[in-house]
C-alpha cells in the first residue's frame, strides 16, 4: 500500500456538513480537510467522478461556506452486510478565498497541531 500523497497538510476536524447528490441534500460530518481535499462520512454512497456540493457548517473552527467536489472515492466497511456509513474521498474544485483561509489556519494556526476530534470519533469495529 503507498504512503500518504497529500501534496498539503490535513486539518483533523469534526464538523457537521450536507452533501448534495441527486439533487438532495444528505447529512454528515467532515473527518478532515485540506487546502485541496476534503473526507467525509455520510449515509449513502456517492459514485466515484460524481460532483458535489459540499455545505460545510458553521462552527468556531470554520464559517459556514459551500465548495464543489469531485468524489475520488466511496468505500465502506466490507464487513457490514448492510453498511449505514461511508467514508467519501473528495477533491476540491476551485475553492473560494473564504473556504481556502479557513482550511490554511486550520491546518498552519498557532496552537498544539492535534486531532480536534472527540475521542471515539468515527471509530468503528473493524478500525477503520
Amino acid at each position: 500500500m503507498a504512503g500518504d500523497q497529500r501534496k498539503f497538510p490535513r486539518a483533523l476536524i469534526e464538523l457537521s456538513a450536507k452533501t448534495q447528490t441527486a439533487g438532495q441534500w444528505i447529512e454528515g460530518r467532515v473527518l478532515d480537510l485540506s487546502v485541496e481535499g476534503i473526507s467525509l462520512e455520510v449515509p449513502h454512497a456517492l459514485k466515484t467522478g460524481e460532483l458535489t456540493t459540499i455545505e460545510l457548517e458553521h462552527s468556531d473552527l470554520m464559517k459556514k461556506n459551500q465548495v464543489q467536489a469531485e468524489v475520488l472515492r466511496c468505500d465502506s466497511n466490507p464487513d457490514e452486510p448492510n453498511p449505514k456509513v461511508f467514508h467519501v474521498v473528495a477533491r476540491l474544485i476551485e475553492p473560494n478565498d473564504e473556504y481556502l483561509m479557513g482550511a490554511l489556519n486550520l491546518v498552519h494556526g498557532d496552537g498544539p497541531k492535534k486531532d480536534r476530534r472527540h475521542s471515539g470519533f468515527g471509530e468503528r469495529d473493524d478500525g477503520r
